[in-house]
């Protein structure tokens, strides 16, 4: 794991982050604090329209940084604009996991080829964000602006949650080493869990949309390998075998993820020791964790990605 990049080349996909809607900003932090994760500022999004102008979304954000992907809190802070709005329903319906963000250097030609796919992707949107500039122990060096490019589709195309795809153009602004170091250990995030409600139909929807052939699994199970990361597409009862004691959210939705420690032990005797209760799995180098209510979802931590079930 010494050999960290945050961003795709040509021709590659990263999962990028995941996006955890909550609907108490203040106790999702207090959690993720006590989880042993550093955050950065509570950030209103904006996005810039045709004109230049700045015009806010209605929702607002927290992300922890990881050495790879990171993950974001989101919260509605105006439920009568559209992204406000979307968010709200789909809050409404679960507290957990409703983004799932893939990173492509290129996202208009992704774009391109997602309508070309029988997608109907929507005017992309540019979004802007900032950002302190720190040094490595925390000290404040001045500001920037985090701009990303986001490609989204109406509900209707991908049901599960906000399935994008996305560019980075600040990277060196959005991973700051002062922002990468948790106490906890965890430093890379890997597959997100998503439940559809018709695996069958889901299968054939996400390879045209991931770019990637699926793996059928199992009968339950089928993941797209990623250059990083990856999709696992299973059925409600193939989620709660790989994520044990998980309520699984009503599909579509999405259960949970992995991530990976670069200290198992030191990561289980972490979390216990702030009173949370990870499992063994029936994975050697896996344990999971039910993450509280204010967040929502569940969690698999592997000492390496070979560890992984779907991995064996």
């Amino acid at each position: 794991m010494a050999a960290w990049r945050q961003l795709p080349t040509t021709g590659e996909t990263f999962l990028d982050h995941l996006g955890h809607f909550v609907p108490d900003m203040e106790a999702a932090h207090q959690e993720l604090t006590r989880l042993g994760f550093k955050q950065t500022p509570y950030v209103l999004h904006a996005f810039t329209d045709e004109a230049g102008q700045r015009k806010p979304m209605g929702t607002a954000n927290r992300c922890v940084m990881l050495r790879e992907g990171y993950l974001e809190v989101l919260t509605v802070t105006d439920g009568s604009t559209p992204t406000g709005a979307r968010t709200q329903r789909q809050l409404d319906r679960y507290t957990g996991v409703h983004i799932v963000a893939m990173a492509d250097p290129d996202a208009m030609a992704r774009r391109e080829r997602q309508a070309a796919a029988g997608f109907h992707p929507q005017e992309p949107t540019p979004l802007k964000r900032p950002v302190p500039l720190l040094t490595e122990d925390g000290g404040e060096t001045g500001s920037g602006e985090a701009a990303f490019t986001v490609i989204k589709n109406p509900e209707e195309d991908m049901p599960e949650g906000r399935v994008q795809v996305l560019s980075h153009h600040t990277e060196e602004l959005v991973w700051q080493e002062f922002w990468m170091r948790h106490e906890n250990g965890i430093v890379a995030l890997r597959d997100a869990i998503i439940v559809p409600k018709d695996l069958g139909e889901a299968e054939d929807r996400y390879a045209r949309f991931t770019e990637v052939a699926p793996q059928r699994l199992d009968d339950g199970l089928i993941r797209y390998p990623l250059a990083r990361g990856g999709i696992l597409l299973a059925t409600p009862q193939r989620a709660a075998e790989l994520l044990p004691g998980a309520t699984v959210p009503p599909a579509p939705g999405v259960a949970g993820y992995a991530l990976l420690s670069d200290d198992l032990a030191a990561t289980r005797s972490f979390l216990e020791g702030r009173g949370f209760a990870p499992k063994d799995t029936a994975w050697p180098g896996v344990m999971s964790l039910v993450l509280p209510g204010s967040l929502g979802g569940c969690w698999l931590v592997a000492e390496s990605e070979a560890a992984l079930p779907w991995n064996g």
